[in-house]
């Protein structure tokens, strides 16, 4: 929709079910460094303080988050005022104010658009001076024709072709104002998809617009400014592709034209700007090869590495063809940085302990009644540079909290026939569907239905709160749920320091490689750690091959490849393949990451085969009742002695839990030997049956047929898994999201934690 249309801009609305929320500038700041908040409420003013989290939430109703406050410079009462975003991605174009000389100019481009219809014009170029008295523009309007439109003062000319927008065509468009012979022509031809007749079409119009000497200082592709309630910004975004834009400061006649739509170059001495989209795919920058220099920048996180007009099949790698992936795609909802002020900055003392922390934020209820409105944005504290590892490294699976920012897939209905219970919503989910400004997740698609390729931590995610209610479990995920394992790492530390924790981020662990794990004795993963980039496995396997233990306390993990960007490190990318189970495809050719240029999906796909790696590997996802665990021949091999001291030979284990009611639910892993368990690896225990409400994953489906739910398929199930790796390493797997739930049953005091116990106790000590 268009940001002038209603509160679109306006996060915190009167009337909002959220009156105050924020996000920091990093999830993860050094002890001795500062970080910042940006913080939007409608209240005149808030209180902040900063609490550390010591644990998650085992009361539903999400009303006992323990906490801890803790001193800080920036606690107090601070003056409370609403920020905007500015949604919808775009082209900033350098060219000079006078770029158009006397006045006449043509503008070409490529395009494909994804959205023709969007009920709102939808602008392809625009260059103007910033009182936009004077305006050269290229648009789609709001019946899906492409016109050209010409204003010089209080005079104004329009042009619009008669050929119609198809989804996903191709287009070619070159658009000429010429103030000496009072026209304006618009020339385009669709180059892709079966016609019915050839869509080629020349449309004039007069035009007695006057552009000699105009300063045209502000040139967009995909956008345009506007005016709202006395503040600038980008509006009427193209949903689509752009192709090769190119300016000239002259009228090109009829066989340049033609030069042009063949694929030839036409490059007078007019020539202003010849942009190719097909070079720099990981960065913003727009390459400028007229000769002029005027490199331009993205905005917002359009799509990169994305099939161009000349794509032909043959090539599905942009590294390989570059020429074929001249294109971006930008979209009305992308959003790279909400770009909020900064309302205070911590600067946290260098003696601050490792962990996870928020910023609290409180304002009065409504008209100074009721209870007051609390947010939390949470944040995490590694210790000081130079400080020696501590025996044990907890990994925060920020990547996954990252791929899962902000998701919305509650609208489409389908995960109730996988849910035991009603699914009730969050405010925080609430908050979501009404405000597309906050951005989507990897799990949504944007609003020419296209897949959400690129997540930025840089705006508020409202589901990554450690009081948040996840709708799909029921009660607590990711974060809520990952704070059950890190209060149980933490109560162990207080009472022996041999258990001592370090806390990173995964974004840590892709940035700076094998030596963030080097001299910890075991690493912990969290719930939930799904997505993984190439440089983070690499790190992880050396870690073992080296000596080093791992505890992977989650399900679904080790799924997706994952790509950081290198100049932006709050940007992650995914694409999603064409198998695994997922909730879009990747378009035909698109399969390669911007970032890095990895082939996207599955790493069962791509090298890293989790059972290769882990032992196990996602099986099963549902949301039905969760299920305890019985032990197996191999959790008596004396081996695994250890795992269960304190056990008695035939205890379930995990028949109980705050998530699902069991240790083995939501998304669970299985034992292979056929996907390359290592040979010498135990399966401790199973999980006992499941129901029909988990399924056995797409993956593992060569074709359709029935049958393959937890009662009638061996293949859904959680193993709990362990093996050795020559050099002293070792890897002790639970295959299942809901541990962490049933780990903090009855205040830690349960055969769940003292199996994790036994196993973290070993791992230290050895």
């Amino acid at each position: 929709m268009r940001k002038s249309d209603g509160d679109y801009l306006r996060l915190n609305s009167g009337g909002d079910i959220l009156g105050i929320t924020g996000y920091a500038d990093r999830w993860g700041v050094r002890a001795g460094e500062a970080i910042a908040f940006h913080v939007s409420t409608v209240r005149a003013e808030y209180r902040a303080d900063v609490v550390e989290l010591l644990g998650g939430m085992t009361d539903p109703g999400a009303t006992d988050l323990p906490v801890r406050p803790v001193p800080a410079d920036c606690a107090g009462t601070h003056p409370g005022y609403v920020q905007l975003t500015d949604p919808g991605s775009y082209g900033e174009l350098p060219l000079p104010a006078d770029w158009l000389g006397g006045g006449a100019c043509t503008v070409q481009l490529r395009f494909s658009p994804t959205l023709p219809e969007a009920g709102h014009e939808q602008v392809l170029f625009s260059s103007g001076d910033a009182e936009g008295r004077h305006l050269v523009k290229l648009a789609v309007d709001e019946a899906g024709r492409l016109g050209l439109t010409v204003r010089a003062g209080d005079t104004e000319a329009s042009v619009t072709s008669g050929v119609e927008l198809r989804t996903g065509c191709w287009f070619f468009v070159s658009a000429s104002h010429d103030p000496d012979g009072g026209w304006l022509r618009l020339d385009v031809a669709q180059e892709t998809g079966w016609q019915r007749a050839v869509q080629r079409d020349t449309a004039e119009a007069p035009a007695t617009t006057d552009l000699a000497g105009a300063r045209l200082g502000e040139t967009y592709l995909a956008a345009t400014p506007v005016w709202i309630d006395g503040a600038r910004y980008l509006d009427h975004h193209f949903n689509g592709k752009i192709e090769n834009p190119r300016c000239y400061a002259r009228v090109l006649d009829a066989d340049e034209v033609a030069l042009a739509l063949g694929g030839g170059a036409v490059r007078p001495a007019a020539l202003v700007c010849d942009y190719d989209l097909g070079a720099d795919f990981a960065t913003t920058r727009l390459r400028d090869v007229s000769g002029n220099n005027r490199h331009g920048v993205l905005r917002q996180a359009p799509q990169r590495a994305v099939t161009s007009s000349r794509w032909d099949g043959r090539a599905t790698d942009f590294a390989v063809a570059p020429e074929q992936y001249a294109a971006v795609h930008f979209h009305e909802d992308d959003l790279e940085d909400a770009a909020w002020a900064t309302s205070l900055t911590w600067d946290v003392p260098p003696d601050t302990p490792p962990g996870a922390y928020a910023l609290r934020l409180r304002i009065a209820g409504a008209d100074g009644a009721g209870a007051e409105e609390v947010d939390y944005i949470p944040f995490f504290v590694r210790r000081p540079v130079g400080s020696a590892p501590a025996p044990v490294l907890f990994l925060v699976p920020s990547f996954t909290y990252q791929a899962y920012a902000n998701e919305r897939l509650f609208e489409s209905g389908l995960q109730e026939d996988f849910m035991i219970h009603s699914m009730r919503l969050a405010p925080q989910d609430e908050f979501i569907v009404r405000h597309d400004e906050v951005g989507k997740s990897l799990y949504d698609t944007h609003t020419d239905g296209s897949g959400v390729a690129y997540s930025s931590r840089l705006r508020p995610v409202l589901n990554l709160r450690p009081h948040y209610h996840n709708w799909l479990s029921g009660h607590v995920r990711h974060l809520a749920a990952d704070l059950f394992i890190l209060g149980w790492l933490r109560s162990l530390a207080a009472a022996d320091s041999a258990y001592d924790v370090d806390v990173v981020l995964d974004e840590d662990l892709h940035r700076e490689g094998p030596r963030l794990l080097a001299g910890h004795r075991v690493v912990v993963t969290g719930s939930h750690p799904e997505y993984w980039s190439r440089d983070m496995m690499d790190s992880l396997s050396g870690y073992l091959g080296d000596g080093g233990r791992l505890m992977y306390l989650g399900g679904n993990g080790f799924y997706w490849v994952t790509s950081a960007f290198e100049d932006r490190p709050h940007l992650v990318e995914v694409r999603r393949g064409n198998s695994g189970t997922r909730c879009w495809d990747s378009p035909p050719g698109e399969l390669h990451h911007s970032a890095t240029g990895d082939h996207g999906g599955l790493w069962r796909f791509n090298g890293y085969v989790p059972q290769r790696l882990v032992g196990v590997g996602m099986a099963s996802q549902g949301w039905g009742q969760a299920a305890g665990y019985r032990r197996l021949p191999d959790s008596h091999d004396e081996r695994a002695a250890f795992v269960f001291e304190g056990l008695d030979p035939d205890e379930v284990i995990g028949d109980f839990g705050h998530v699902l009611g069991g240790a083995a639910g939501d998304e669970v892993d299985r034992f292979g030997f056929d996907l390359g368990t290592p040979a010498h690896a135990l399966r401790l225990a199973t999980s006992l049956e499941l129901d029909d409400r988990y399924q056995i994953t797409q993956e593992e489906l060569l074709m359709t047929a029935p049958g393959q739910g937890g009662t009638e398929n061996e293949l859904v199930r959680s193993d709990l898994t362990y093996f050795e790796i020559d050099g002293g390493g070792a890897v002790f797997s639970v295959g299942s999201i809901c541990w962490a739930g049933s780990l903090a049953w009855n205040g830690y005091d349960n055969n769940v934690a003292r199996v994790t116990g036994n196993v973290l106790a070993r791992f230290v000590a050895e």
